[in-house]
């Protein structure tokens, strides 16, 4: 979130106050727009910016009550073009009403402040992401230890602010463990909430309140059978990464109370995460044993003679080879080069193939078009693959990817034309924008 006092400062003379106004309030976006009623295109909280062209000719009482019903965040307006000074009537109906009012001054360009917001909701999601990423090393660190599912409990509480507790199911199944132990008289309750939630549901995760706590519940599998269970708790509404913390916390139990725990290699921790899509805690575990990584794997499933990177999934092996690795296999399937993220995928895809013909020789699946689409706009221009991005994210929305991008939507449209040309398609194509969007993703750029 971006608090209009921290917008304001980090956008300096591009943004000049012209009424007092709440530092705290919460701005969602900034956005430019020069039309009567550019209300129905906001989805509340933005600072709207003007040059004010428009209010020459219409009450201005009316245009701020019309952004007032959709809840604006503030409004910004230019000087230079339509006005020389802020109109009066502007300012006193955006006091009257509590909307925040700023000056752009002339020659300020409205890109500045797009800027300032994007530089903040950046340095935020980056403290964020820096914070997370040492907790889930930390976590893998503790798989790693001496007493790891103690020590994963511990490293998870201390992260949460909360408590958490591993909730072992199946016959002769103790009642559990829960950190911090000062809380343990929690463990039956919770216990009796886990089970009802999670084993009589059958579903694989689910939230609820136990003992005036928000829960988030994670049942620990190994096949069809479930092994445990993961919960954690805290005093205040779980956040994202809270949750992402839950995934890779419950991934690493399910490794360190497997049978085979104490005999698999880093090598094999990481594929087994890799392939249930548990690409955090597997980052974690490879930085954490210096294992050495290629930027994209090759998925081979059903090699009798697989790498070091390997694991079982379904009954059959399933490799990571490096793409530049040629197997000695003579059969199984090998897909195409896929980053980490999507070796999920790339193993469903090349396990569906190797249980229709399991004997065959080594079949290998061909990249798809849409991976030289891609490279091509990488090499092209970088403000034309942020636009494609943008706009293939937001659903051929012309108006919300100039709002991202912070341009006029009439910049928008002729990039997209000019990438359509670039690639000889169209991206109004459901299948060209998803196989494109896709392969933008793979390269996570």
């Amino acid at each position: 979130m971006v608090s209009l006092g921290e917008l304001v400062s980090t956008a300096g003379t591009a943004l000049r106050p012209l009424a007092p106004f709440d530092a705290a309030r919460t701005i969602t976006g900034v956005h430019v727009s020069e039309l009567d009623d550019p209300g129905r295109y906001l989805d509340g909280g933005e600072l709207l910016l003007t040059t004010g062209i428009p209010l020459r000719s219409r009450p201005m009482d009316a245009y701020v009550d019309r952004l007032d019903a959709q809840d604006v965040g503030a409004i910004g307006i230019g000087l230079g073009e339509g006005w020389d000074d802020p109109p009066a009537a502007l300012v006193d109906r955006c006091r009257t009403l509590g909307i925040p009012v700023f000056a752009v001054p002339d020659g300020a360009p409205f890109l500045d402040v797009s800027r300032a917001f994007w530089s903040i909701t950046g340095r935020g999601g980056q403290d964020e992401a820096l914070r997370t990423a040492h907790t889930h090393t930390r976590l893998v660190q503790a798989a790693a230890g001496r007493d790891p599912v103690a020590s994963i409990l511990r490293q998870m509480s201390q992260a949460i602010g909360g408590w958490v507790a591993w909730l072992p199911f199946g016959p002769g199944a103790s009642l559990g463990t829960l950190h911090p132990p000062s809380l343990e008289g929690l463990l039956p309750a919770v216990r009796v909430d886990v089970e009802r939630s999670l084993l009589r549901s059958g579903v694989e995760a689910a939230s609820f309140v136990s003992q005036g706590s928000a829960v988030v519940a994670h049942a620990v599998t190994d096949g069809e059978h479930t092994r445990g269970a993961l919960a954690i708790g805290a005093g205040r509404p779980l956040a994202r990464a809270d949750r992402q913390l839950a995934l890779t916390a419950s991934a690493l139990l399910r490794l360190v109370t497997s049978p085979t725990a104490g005999t698999r290699r880093a090598e094999g921790w990481f594929t087994a995460l890799a392939l249930r899509g548990d690409t955090a805690a597997a980052r974690a575990l490879a930085a954490v044993a210096d294992l050495d990584l290629p930027l994209e794997f090759r998925v081979l499933v059903g090699a009798p003679d697989p790498s070091i990177f390997s694991a079982e999934s379904d009954g059959v092996v399933v490799a990571l080879l490096d793409p530049d690795e040629h197997p000695s296999a003579g059969s199984g399937v090998l897909s195409a080069p896929v980053t980490l993220d999507d070796v999920p995928a790339a193993a469903a895809r090349a396990l569906a193939l190797h249980r229709r013909a399991p004997d065959t020789a080594l079949v290998i699946e061909p990249e798809s078009r849409a991976a030289g689409w891609a490279d091509l706009l990488v090499a092209t221009d970088p403000m034309l693959l942020r636009t494609v991005t943008s706009y293939l994210r937001h659903r051929h929305q012309a108006e919300r990817t100039a709002r991202e991008l912070g341009v006029h939507r009439n910049t928008v449209r002729p990039r997209i034309a000019a990438a359509e040309s670039l690639l000889g398609v169209t991206l109004d194509d459901p299948d060209v924008a998803a196989e494109l969007w896709l392969a933008i993703r793979d390269r996570s750029v």
